[in-house]
């Protein structure tokens, strides 16, 4: 086969070249294109073992990597684990440690011989398909390729407790998105078990999603614990109009409950919670924003645990995609290796099928495709892929399977649709091995037969368990295990803080307005009192404190920390052994509280945000200026807090500097001023697109969503190009087409009066002879005039046609130098990611606590030694001995 030539233009995948359907010839001159965009309404690649179905989709892949598309892979046969085995200059040292030692033998080759002879395999078939290394090298550096294996250290591990927790969007607002998660989440769970529980009709289901749905109401989390012991004592008394007894009977719940802790109590268990969580954006996109192909090995789990994972997975994708805004085009890549026993046909409803029904209805709009590939037609739903745009259909085992899809293709059909079922039918029944038949509803010009290209990736077959584990050797340190993968980043997620009070702030907690607070109080780490040693009695204060708090005048607010605790229950807070009949005194030690509300307005978005900060100052400060970062606590709730103590206590002495109300004033301005000229948050600005993060957008999520902008801008930039050069390249091929022809005529005018003139010369001879020497010789001349005249005319039409064949060359290599540029602009105008700082206006800074605290603590005697033993949860927990 000679070398295809094919133009390298992004968002047109290079799948392979058509095939002349009566001789099977490759046919150079045709390299088969697919538009990206196109994805958007999903494939399904069909066909048995070896027809080449496993190398189509990882060319899909490889040519979605390389056009900066993130893909998220479900792999239960461990194929699609090959596309990391793309290596360096394709040497032979390189293949060795991957090559099939059964494969050498077989070949009668040692190891390395066996290497070179795959190597050169590969460097050769991929010259053939005008495939370089550095193309090669390209896809390689293209995105960040992870094996993740679920339920095994093998490769990353993969918690799921992440998927129990309360969402972070908050209920209010979400519930239609959150109930298609919490559906999808008890299918999965109970698919672990083995029931395979049906949404509205099965009690185990309805209890389950009512557990999730009262729990994540309330932000409350759920954990595997938690929800085993809610399965058996519910958080409500109903479902529906019907009490919960009635309804599902304590014994039989205890059942259900016994089922889910013996997933528990296995010790195989560990493994599904170690690991990252699964989160759909940091497994489609790096920290820093560049594209991922994740993979998700299931080979090694069995039936019940391969449909909990994928349940679960889909369910997440679902949740995330409903999180974006629409796009035209492809953002993200969903491909499944193998689909059966995931999407039968009627009446079969395993758990996976409902969220990937919904994905292929709904993906379109949000710009995420959705890509199916099995060798069993007659185990997948027909019906539910006809909102399938693409087929590839290769070779197949059966005539029954031949039918099934020639009836799934019909019945996919819409009234304007052009596909002949009959010419499919005759194609099918002549397919060769990596022989595909493509039809494309956007394209008028299908169904084609198309042979794909050879894979940059070494196609050994499904790699083994420790193979993957050398994969990510390297990728394990970096994934934090336990933890999100992604450190974190400015702005982060709701719940923590985004704002920065300079650069020291980073971690400074903060909450918004309707947030549950992060404490029932103020976080305290006030100093116990020490009180000089004396004997405890209700009415003598001990030195240093008084029986009445100070007087500060109304200015000044005093807020008291509630007395929780009495003496023996302090006691035991303290850890300290009860000693009944223990006396003690109640002090109060001062600190100063307060707690601001800061909106911050970002004008050119029309945005604003209020946050809530909280600061106490134990001890009480002697100077009236302090640096408030060191004093930073979590917010707090007011009315926790009380205006007046609860039954009589001592007070200690407030340094002379703040016996007086203005000594707070002045605090209370220090702090106001401390915030205007330190409080800022920063959103993410990219200026070639003029596009703001939320205040709360982390940076992958704006760089995603720059990213989906940006290929949108830059799709319609090379449409206009492409539009542009088409013109000029069919006015050339019109030309050299009309060129070619007229040189056909010539050459055959040429060659008919190169025959007269033969004739003439046989004439001419005969008429000198019968003295007729004018004319013949008169004649024969003239012929001859044609002839030349003919041949410089045919020399002219070759030199033209030659010029015409080296405008279209320069045309095409324009084309695409300029196709090359747009994807180069849009490629830096995503890295152009610039912080906008934000600071509030002096009158959104509220304060809405200012004050004196006072923290109680019991004196006691303890084995003849002072001791403070805090009285309230909010302050230290540790008893703390009174120096003497």
């Amino acid at each position: 086969m000679d070398r295809v030539h094919f133009v390298e233009a992004p968002n047109n995948f290079y799948l392979g070249a058509q095939v002349n359907p009566d001789t099977h010839e490759i046919i150079n001159s045709l390299p088969v294109y697919y538009d990206a965009r196109d994805l958007t309404t999903h494939g399904v690649i069909l066909g048995m073992t070896g027809s080449g179905k496993t190398g189509l989709g990882i060319t899909i892949l490889e040519e979605a990597a390389l056009d900066g598309i993130p893909c998220l892979i479900l792999d239960p046969k461990g194929d699609i684990t090959n596309l990391l085995l793309a290596f360096p200059e394709l040497a032979p040292e390189y293949f060795q440690p991957w090559v099939n030692p059964e494969d050498a033998l077989r070949a009668d080759h040692t190891l390395e011989e066996h290497a070179e002879d795959v190597a050169r395999r590969w460097r050769e078939g991929l010259e053939r398909w005008g495939i370089t290394n550095d193309r090669v090298q390209q896809f390689r550096k293209a995105a960040r390729y992870s094996i993740y294996t679920p339920g095994s250290e093998a490769g990353l591990p993969v918690s799921i407790l992440r998927s129990f927790a309360a969402p972070s969007v908050g209920w209010a607002g979400n519930e239609e998105m959150l109930r298609e998660r919490i559906e999808g989440l008890v299918s999965a769970l109970l698919a672990l078990i083995g029931v395979n529980a049906k949404p509205v009709e099965d009690r185990e289901h309805i209890l389950l999603s009512n557990i999730f749905e009262t729990n994540w109401r309330q932000g409350a989390d759920l954990s595997m614990a938690k929800l085993i012991l809610q399965v058996q004592r519910p958080p409500f008394d109903k479902l529906g109009v019907l009490d919960v007894e009635s309804v599902f009977p304590e014994k039989d719940r205890i059942k259900l409950a016994q089922s889910l802790n013996n997933i528990m109590a296995a010790p195989s268990f560990q493994s599904w919670i170690k690991g990252e969580p699964i989160d759909i954006p940091s497994m489609l996109f790096t920290p820093e924003g560049y594209p991922r192909v994740t993979i998700f090995y299931t080979a090694h789990l069995n039936d019940a645990e391969r449909q909990f994972i994928h349940t679960l997975l889909l369910g997440e994708i679902h949740s995330w995609m409903r999180s974006l805004s629409g796009s035209t085009s492809l953002r993200a890549l969903i491909y499944i290796d193998e689909v059966f026993g995931m999407f039968p046909p009627h009446p079969y409803n395993p758990p996976t099928k409902e969220p990937l029904l919904r994905l292929l209805k709904q993906a379109r709009a949000f710009g995420v495709g959705v890509l199916v590939s099995t060798q069993n037609p007659k185990d997948i739903d027909y019906k539910g892929l006809s909102n399938a745009g693409t087929w590839w259909i290769g070779k197949l085992q059966t005539e029954n399977d031949k039918e099934r899809v020639l009836e799934g293709l019909d019945s996919a059909r819409d009234a304007t649709s052009a596909l002949d079922i009959k010419t499919v039918d005759s194609l099918l029944s002549r397919l060769g091995p990596r022989e595909f038949i493509l039809h494309n509803v956007h394209e008028p010009n299908t169904p084609i037969l198309m042979h794909t290209r050879w894979a940059m990736s070494y196609l050994r077959g499904p790699l083994t368990r420790p193979q993957i584990s050398k994969l990510m050797a390297n990728q394990r340190p970096a994934t934090g295990y336990g933890a999100a993968a992604e450190p974190h980043h400015r702005p982060a997620t709701q719940g923590t803080m985004p704002q920065q009070f300079g650069a020291a702030l980073a971690a400074m907690p903060s909450s918004r307005p309707g947030q549950p607070p992060a404490q029932a109080a103020a976080s305290v780490q006030v100093t116990p009192p020490e009180p000089a040693p004396a004997a405890i009695t209700e009415d003598r204060p001990p030195a240093g404190f008084s029986a009445m708090p100070p007087s500060l005048g109304t200015t000044v607010r005093q807020y008291y920390f509630p007395v929780e605790y009495n003496v023996e229950q302090a006691l035991y807070h303290a850890r300290r052994a009860p000693q009944p009949g223990l006396e003690g005194q109640l002090l109060y030690q001062p600190c100063l509280l307060a707690q601001t509300m800061v909106r911050f307005t970002h004008r050119p978005t029309d945005t604003a945000e209020t946050y809530t900060y909280a600061f106490v100052v134990p001890d009480v400060p002697h100077l009236p200026h302090l640096n408030w970062m060191e004093f930073v606590s979590n917010p707090f709730d007011p009315s926790a807090l009380e205006t007046a103590p609860r039954g009589r206590g001592f007070y200690a002495d407030l340094p002379p500097q703040m016996n007086q109300a203005s000594a707070f004033t002045a605090l209370e301005q220090n702090l106001i001023d401390w915030i205007y000229q330190n409080a800022a948050l920063y959103v993410y600005h990219n200026p070639v697109l003029n596009v703001y993060s939320g205040i709360d957008e982390p940076r992958k999520d704006f760089i995603a969503r720059v990213q989906a902008i940006a290929r949108e801008r830059r799709d319609e930039e090379l449409d206009k190009v492409a539009s542009r050069y088409d013109a000029q390249l069919a006015k050339l091929e019109e030309r050299i087409q009309r060129k070619s022809m007229r040189l056909d005529a010539e050459r055959e005018e040429l060659s008919a009066r190169k025959r007269e003139e033969l004739l003439s010369a046989g004439e001419s001879l005969w008429q000198l002879m019968r003295g007729r020497a004018y004319y013949t010789l008169s004649r024969t001349s003239r012929m001859r005039r044609y002839t030349s005249s003919s041949e410089d005319q045919l020399g002219i039409l070759e030199r033209d046609l030659n010029e015409l064949v080296r405008q279209l060359d320069q045309t095409e290599a324009e084309m695409e130098d300029a196709l090359r540029a747009v994807q180069q602009k849009w490629s830096d105008a995503v890295r152009d990611i610039r912080e906008v700082r934000i600071t509030p206006y002096k009158k959104d800074i509220t304060m809405v606590l200012f004050g004196l605290g006072w923290v109680p603590y019991w004196y006691v005697i303890l084995n003849g030694v002072p001791a403070a033993l805090p009285a309230s949860s909010s302050t230290i927990t540790e008893a703390q001995t009174v120096r003497v």
